[in-house]
């Protein structure tokens, strides 16, 4: 992908992530509360992570790169996550959501590389903010339980992340178009 379509999808993110919080729904809280320990997400969040780390880096290896052994790589990759759902389901969804950002974190900065225009930064910026939340959360899972938990025990709270969050959507999308 370019970093024009980077950009507006990274803004569509924050956007839906920004409505989330937002919401009044209390339905909705109580699924954003259980995210941390949901063995349906963690499933979803594990395979999508597993099926973009195989079709991504694993297919594409090189034979400088041990392509040679890809299938060898591939097996003990889906041999983890398995073992990763039956042994290790404690905050499984978070680790693997936090997969997933390393992964699109790298996409949005491999894409954003060497470009001209320096609104980029802001997107760069916004992917660093994501990559240390990631390498925080994937390392000390719990604590977005209690992140969650602290966000939620105020309704300002919670509204003024998402608010934050749909500001930051805002200013991506306006600053998209200077590319």
């Amino acid at each position: 992908m370019e970093l024009f379509q980077l950009s507006i999808l990274t803004s569509f993110l924050l956007f839906a992530a920004g409505i989330l919080f937002v919401s009044s729904r209390d339905s909705l809280h109580s699924l954003i509360l259980g995210f941390p320990r949901s063995l349906k997400l963690s499933v979803l969040l594990l395979a999508l992570g597993l099926s973009w780390f195989i079709a991504r880096h694993v297919i594409q290896l090189s034979e400088a790169d041990f392509g040679e052994y890809r299938w060898y790589i591939g097996g003990i990759a889906i041999f983890i996550g398995v073992s990763s759902y039956i042994f290790v389901q404690d905050f499984l969804a978070v680790r693997a959501l936090c997969i997933l950002a390393l992964f699109y974190s790298r996409e949005v900065l491999d894409a954003a590389f060497l470009q001209e225009p320096a609104t980029r930064l802001f997107l760069v910026s916004i992917i660093y903010l994501i990559v240390a939340g990631a390498l925080y959360f994937g390392a000390w899972p719990y604590r977005m339980r209690d992140f969650l938990g602290w966000l939620f025990d105020k309704p300002i709270r919670r509204s003024s992340f998402g608010f934050g969050l749909l500001g930051c959507a805002m200013v991506l999308l306006g600053l998209s178009f200077s590319y």
